[in-house]
């Protein structure tokens, strides 16, 4: 079994030769964007007044390193986005760059403080008397490590009691263990506090989708693009420093199970609801009555946020998001003077506040409301994503603009959500695959050079939407047509320039830069795999390797192993049989061919590093009875993925 997956993350950049350079905006994307100044309020400060105050310190060179020695924080990409917005870039997400752009250690209230834009979420401190409770634990250890310690630098030097995790994303997780160790976890030392589900969820999204995930991920985050005007500026949720730097995940030591529970830390009273299937599938919001603070993880950001994430992730409950922030003004309401997001700024005073989760509330349930009032008109989701406007109540706060999610893409996965992908049209139903209908396509279009022509023509128009779409059909026909590569990045950059949402503008400039240069690799990616292996269970690790099976190779095998894992008291059968892998604790004493006794942590390093096979099954603490042959038998239908495969091109 060959480590394809690990290895391919440490491959560096992949540059085409004679790549074109980014255009500037044409005289339609100047257009358009100047057009924005009239339609929003830029003279409205407030939201820069509320993202300084408390202001406390920063880092002085705006540098976080790796652990092995990269950059993986470097504030001053962003010092750039200064002054009016540039013609590639719209100005209501330039503005939201200029806000997320304000960083440091912040005092929220008294007791409460907050780390922001060390990494692409918010960690939270709560001081109590011996000691702090976090919320949200960022990407990488090293943000959530120097996070800590300037809260130590400059509020008090104590040691960490709990950490809340708000939801099953990596970016609150990953970081856990700059701030506290793995053993102080599993012995309850510190408090590992999430929502119920949470373990499950992130094994789900980031272990057995993860390899799909992280490749997208990569265009939403525009991880591959250069900090600028004419590329990544912001991701309307903060910056996305994901150049580097270590990220795990373990399991909780504490669970909450139902709205309302309270618990009590060092004194400190906080009190939870559950909120699934909103912006996570597992999700909670944490209110601190004596500080008066609500941390409303994700559930409301100055900011309109996804229904259906475009690096993909289950579909979101729209009407349910609406009806937690009702539930929260219920629940807590009358009793909060700040709202405190997971991302962004904090919401200062008691009837801002109020309001704040109200729009939000309302700009789920319009969009949910008026997707299904328009669905059950007939009209499918395209359709329905042109037609739904916000109406001006809504539409004119900064906070429900479309910096992240937006109206179009949140109608289209609401519809999805209660619907699915098919929108009734028999035509629509068993498509010919894209390759082959591309081919199809350019014939009837008159060859490619007859489609380029014309593409040429609508690009002179403005019409980069229309471009971008017909092109696809040239390019997945021949994918060595380079003018028609050039012509759609070109598009899809105009696109990216006038587009409010800073993930839409990523996900668009990576399109145009793979077009050009080829598939590119990032230079230090976050090594999830292998500290996501060290730290699942091993029926974590079973459930990874199932999808691996290529169903081919395994269609005839039959193989029943055995794993033991003493340190875990874990018996565990594994069977591959139909083409499936299959493991059960049910059957402890039903025979195998292969039997191995091993520590998990050499069970991860067989895994990892095949190649040192012989030398781990001789260590000690481990033994086999029975075949050896028969777990590389199994081992043989594993096919690890790649983790860049094509997008733009087929």
């Amino acid at each position: 079994m060959k480590n394809n997956k690990i290895s391919a993350l440490l491959i560096g950049f992949t540059i085409a030769a004679n790549a074109q350079a980014p255009k500037q905006a044409s005289t339609f994307t100047q257009k358009s964007n100047e057009a924005v100044y009239s339609k929003l309020n830029f003279d409205d400060t407030a939201d820069f007044t509320d993202a300084k105050r408390g202001f406390i310190a920063t880092l002085p060179d705006g540098k976080i390193l790796s652990k092995a020695g990269n950059v993986a924080v470097n504030l001053t990409d962003f010092d750039f986005i200064k002054g009016k917005a540039p013609a590639t870039v719209n100005p209501a997400l330039w503005r939201q760059a200029q806000l997320n752009n304000i960083n440091g250690l912040f005092k929220i209230t008294n007791g409460v403080y907050q780390v922001r834009s060390f990494d692409a979420a918010n960690i939270s401190f709560i001081e109590t008397k011996n000691g702090y409770v976090v919320i949200d634990a960022l990407t990488i250890e090293e943000a959530s490590a120097k996070a800590y310690e300037f809260v130590k630098k400059y509020v008090a030097d104590k040691p960490i009691l709990a950490v809340i995790v708000t939801h099953s994303h990596g970016d609150h997780y990953g970081g856990l263990q700059g701030l506290v160790s793995a053993e102080d976890i599993k012995s309850g030392k510190v408090k590992f506090i999430t929502p119920k589900g949470f373990y499950e969820e992130a094994v789900s999204e980031n272990v057995l989708l993860g390899n799909v995930m992280r490749r997208r991920a990569g265009y939403q985050f525009g991880l591959s693009l250069e900090r600028s005007a004419t590329g990544q500026v912001d991701v309307g949720l903060g910056k996305p420093f994901l150049g580097g730097g270590s990220s795990s995940l373990l399991q909780p030591n504490f669970e909450i199970e139902k709205t309302g529970q309270t618990i009590n830390i060092d004194g400190l009273d906080l009190v939870f609801q559950l909120t699934p299937n909103s912006e996570a599938p597992a999700e909670l919001t944490v209110f601190a009555p004596a500080q008066k603070v609500f941390f409303s993880a994700e559930i409301a950001s100055h900011t309109y946020h996804n229904v259906l994430t475009p690096r993909g992730a289950k579909t979101r409950d729209a009407k349910a998001w609406a009806g937690y922030l009702d539930e929260a003004i219920d629940l807590f309401g009358d009793k909060t003077e700040f709202v405190v997001p997971s991302h962004t700024w904090p919401v200062y005073g008691h009837d801002k506040g109020i309001t704040f989760l109200e729009k939000q509330r309302d700009l789920y349930k319009y969009v949910h409301d008026q997707t299904v009032h328009l669905a059950n008109k007939g009209l499918n989701k395209e359709e329905i994503a042109e037609e739904i406007k916000l109406p001006a109540e809504l539409g004119k706060e900064w906070y429900n603009r479309d910096f992240y999610g937006t109206v179009k893409h949140n109608a289209k996965a609401t519809y999805q959500f209660y619907l699915g992908w098919w929108d009734g049209n028999p035509a629509e139903y068993d498509k010919l695959p894209q390759v082959e209908a591309a081919k199809k396509y350019v014939e009837w279009f008159g060859g490619e050079e007859t489609a380029l022509k014309k593409a040429n023509e609508s690009y002179q128009k403005g019409e980069y939407r229309w471009v971008a779409e017909v092109l696809k059909h040239v390019i997945f026909a021949n994918p060595d047509n380079t003018a028609a590569k050039n012509l759609q990045a070109d598009a899809f950059e105009q696109i990216a320039y006038q587009s409010e949402s800073g993930i839409w503008r990523d996900l668009y400039l990576s399109g145009a830069k793979e077009l050009r240069e080829g598939t590119i690799v990032p230079k230090n990616p976050v090594n999830r795999a292998a500290g996501f292996l060290s730290t699942l269970t091993p029926e974590a690790i079973f459930d990874y390797l199932s999808v691996t099976v290529d169903g081919n190779k395994a269609a005839g095998k039959e193989v029943k192993l055995r794993f033991i894992f003493p340190e875990l008291n874990k018996n565990i059968l594994v069977y591959l049989k139909n083409g499936v892998l299959h493991q059960s604790q049910t059957h402890p004493n039903d025979k195998a061919e292969f039997t191995l006794t091993i520590p998990k942590a050499k069970f991860v390093e067989l895994l990892t590093k095949p190649e040192t096979a012989r030398d781990i099954l001789t260590s000690e603490g481990v033994s086999f009875v029975g075949d050896p042959f028969r777990f590389k038998e199994l081992a043989s239908v594993f096919e690890p993925a790649n983790p860049y495969w094509n997008i733009v091109t087929p």
